[in-house]
């Protein structure tokens, strides 16, 4: 397969095409099992995603990372460990979602596993930090805490270009009906995800010149961000529809 292309098919086709150990990172935010979409339908999204992951194994290079989207019960009760490691399991944090609940608590986060093959070989952190949400005067006086400074934690410092994300990522907004880059009101919370999101998952596993999979393309936000960052790209998408706008997406932004 050529680089920086999208391809028109199913995934779990089209990814036996692809060679063993390319790929630095797989970007996956394909069905969640939860709507009435039919792209959506699977019998067990457990299944669904375990038979993922034993075809990215095989594609991603030693140390590559995956990145899987789902809901809370996306890997439950499955064992991925034979195929990759799972480093963190990421809530992405949404709360001005509907308070839809009436007979349980509204669900308010999706959830987004961070795989590697084996020990991740890249993590740019500094390319993701986030703001300090802390006063500098008030972290200084808790780096002093004899159980801070005699702990295992005693190198970590105040660092002014902000800290780490950590596993819980309330700060990047989903999409709403009068956000720019929405390109349909179809893909509302199905389909297409904040560029921001994105860009926060490739930064933090990939260099330039990387190859990058979206497995689920959609309209080819993955796409864009590797295109801006340097980065190169593999995109798989079954609708016809979303190749094309994805396809005009790209040709926009040369």
């Amino acid at each position: 397969m050529e680089i920086n292309e999208i391809y028109q098919g199913d995934t779990i086709e089209l990814v036996k095409q692809l060679d063993s150990s390319s790929i630095d990172l797989i970007v996956c935010d394909g069905p969640y099992g939860v709507t009435t979409n039919e792209w959506d339908k699977v019998s067990s999204i457990q299944d669904y995603n375990l038979n993922l992951i034993k075809n990215f194994s095989r594609v991603l290079k030693p140390g590559g990372a995956l990145y899987l989207f789902g809901k809370d019960d996306c890997i439950d009760f499955i064992d991925y460990r034979p195929y990759l490691t799972l480093n963190r399991k990421i809530i992405w944090y949404q709360p001005s979602r509907l308070a839809q609940g009436r007979l349980n608590y509204t669900n308010n986060y999706d959830l987004i596993c961070y795989f590697s093959k084996g020990k991740a070989k890249t993590f740019n952190l500094d390319d993701i930090r986030v703001p300090q949400l802390v006063e500098l005067e008030h972290r200084l006086r808790c780096e002093k805490v004899p159980s801070v400074t005699n702990g295992q934690y005693g190198k970590t410092k105040f660092n002014e270009d902000g800290k780490n994300p950590g596993d819980v990522w309330g700060d990047i907004k989903q999409l709403t009906y009068k956000s720019k880059e929405l390109i349909s009101r179809e893909l509302l919370n199905t389909i297409q995800k904040p560029a921001k999101l994105i860009e926060r998952i490739v930064k933090a596993n990939s260099n330039e010149g990387d190859l990058v999979l979206d497995p689920f393309s959609g309209v080819g936000t993955t796409f864009a961000v590797c295109k801006n960052l340097k980065r190169n790209f593999i995109g798989f998408e079954l609708n016809p529809d979303y190749v094309v706008i994805t396809k005009e997406r790209i040709e926009k932004m040369s």
